[in-house]
């Protein structure tokens, strides 16, 4: 049974808390049989976009024209770049700087894999909190 408009998600001032009951799967730009949960973004006053990436076997994400870091939480996916591959297993990780192009592929055997992906625009200045 649902209980609608019952959530435990909460959006502060200084923090927000999302629970799987409210989230959200859209598809982005360069998605290809793979789905993501946007957890923070620009809208909500961040200078990056983190999101769940949750993919189907042989699913696909494209370039992107930012950063990116990726970390993989289930499953194996391959990652193309500077014309080599690289195979990312459950906890593997990789850093893409800005306009480096790239492709990232579900394993077709896997479970579908999911990965964190943050992506943001470098800046020239930084700023401290």
């Amino acid at each position: 049974m649902h209980n609608l408009g019952q959530t435990r998600s909460s959006h502060q001032r200084d923090h927000l808390l999302l629970t799987p009951d409210t989230f959200v799967r859209t598809t982005l730009p360069g998605m290809k049989n793979a789905s993501a949960v946007v957890h923070i973004g620009p809208a909500l006053g961040a200078a990056f976009t983190e999101y769940t990436a949750e993919f189907e076997p042989k699913g696909e994400l494209g370039n992107a024209p930012a950063q990116r870091f990726i970390y993989v939480m289930e499953g194996a996916l391959t990652l193309e770049a500077k014309g080599k591959r690289h195979e990312l297993a459950a906890r593997g990780y990789a850093y893409l700087p800005e306009d480096l192009s790239h492709k990232i592929v579900a394993k077709e055997k896997a479970a579908p894999p999911s990965l964190k992906n943050a992506t943001s625009k470098s800046t020239k200045s930084s700023r401290r909190a």
